[in-house]
């Protein structure tokens, strides 16, 4: 699943094939591993991608810290003194801020704490771009997706539904297939 988001970032290349998308295309990609920048505080490493032309982007900038939950009184904190879960989250931040066609997320609630995972499932509800989620957090997967694609052998099921709507079909689905292998046998 990462592999695949990796491709679809352009952090890899496929081994065969080819993947197509719009030159201007502005992806906004989460990775479970990253690399943390050192040396400034947390305004400042958001400020690195926020339009400092656009009089909203303070409000906005704002609105997504404390969303994320920072306080006020780590704005001007240094990076370094965050943890990893922090400095994922400052991440997240930085890639919200950036206004992406399409977002990937890669375990986003991994280290968010419920009130934060709360404002990101409402953040990506509204957003008015696409987003592909790889979670094992089915109630947060549940709670933002209306689309659910699953790869099995080389083969893509795509269900246009949530999550938990998605487990009964795939359910239904095996056992119809179960029931047509059992009635191939008995002919």
């Amino acid at each position: 699943k990462t592999t695949l988001l990796r491709l679809i970032a352009g952090e890899e290349t496929p081994t065969s094939g080819h993947i197509s998308r719009d030159a201007d295309m502005r992806i906004g990609y989460l990775p479970q591993q990253m690399v943390h920048n050192e040396g400034t505080t947390l305004r400042e490493e958001v400020d690195t991608v926020r339009d400092k032309d656009d009089p909203k982007s303070v409000g906005q900038m704002e609105r997504v810290l404390t969303g994320l939950g920072f306080e006020r009184t780590d704005f001007d904190r240094p990076c370094s003194e965050f943890s990893g879960g922090w400095r994922m989250r400052i991440e997240l931040a930085k890639i919200l801020l950036q206004q992406p066609d399409l977002l990937l997320l890669d375990e986003p609630t991994n280290h968010l704490d419920i009130e934060s995972i709360q404002w990101l499932e409402d953040w990506i509800q509204s957003a008015p771009c696409a987003a592909i989620i790889v979670s094992h957090d089915r109630a947060f997967i549940d709670n933002v997706t209306t689309r659910t694609i699953e790869i099995s052998l080389g083969r893509i099921y795509d269900y246009n539904v949530p999550y938990s709507q998605f487990v009964t079909l795939r359910q239904e689905r095996h056992e119809q297939q179960v029931r047509a292998y059992e009635n191939q046998q008995k002919e």
